[in-house]
């Protein structure tokens, strides 16, 4: 795996979306999702567009990503449109509600769609007694997730995972875009 530090979550978040998406391509996220309500626009500052669907306790289901890539696919003005290419989930969720192993492996690769895990909080879900996802669980099902520190107790730090080497081409370019580069 490539493995990044980065010093907060809404920067590595900016920082790996950008890196993943072309320009006319968006993210798919829980409305209440935290780029999508915490992040001062973040990602719209970026150029890339939320395409945010119902969340029930914070999660999205393998349905409403279906949904929303199949209502893009068959339209035929698509090329008009923004390209849904990436799904954003948090674990836990902005609520402290996990994804289970089964709900993190829907939908996403079905559509060719890439998977972002942001693990902010990604401690509490691992030591949880109600989780079944391991790390080496979200490093075979998503693209990119990362390792937080700032919001479990670190003065600051997060680690980015990509778990095939080589998969996100000049991410340390991207980094030095955003202000990241330690």
């Amino acid at each position: 795996a490539d493995v990044h530090f980065l010093v907060g979550g809404t920067q590595t978040n900016a920082t790996v979306i950008d890196a993943i998406l072309l320009p006319w391509q968006g993210v798919i996220a829980p409305h209440t999702g935290h780029i999508n309500m915490h992040e001062a626009g973040i990602v719209e500052r970026g150029g890339h567009k939320i395409l945010d669907i119902p969340a029930k306790d914070g999660k999205i289901n393998a349905a409403d990503v279906k949904r929303i890539y199949s209502a893009w696919e068959g339209d035929g003005a698509r090329d008009h449109m923004i390209a849904p290419a990436l799904v954003y989930i948090s674990q836990p969720t902005e609520y402290g509600t996990l994804y289970s192993l089964k709900e993190l492996s829907a939908a996403c690769h079905e559509h060719g769609l890439k998977l972002f895990v942001d693990g902010a909080r990604l401690a509490y879900a691992l030591t949880s007694p109600a989780n079944d996802v391991s790390m080496a669980d979200l490093a075979r099902l998503s693209d990119v997730f990362y390792i937080g520190g700032t919001k479990c107790g670190t003065l600051f730090g997060e680690a980015v995972v990509i778990p095939e080497r080589g998969s996100i081409r000049q991410f340390v370019t991207q980094m030095k875009q955003h202000g990241a580069l330690l």
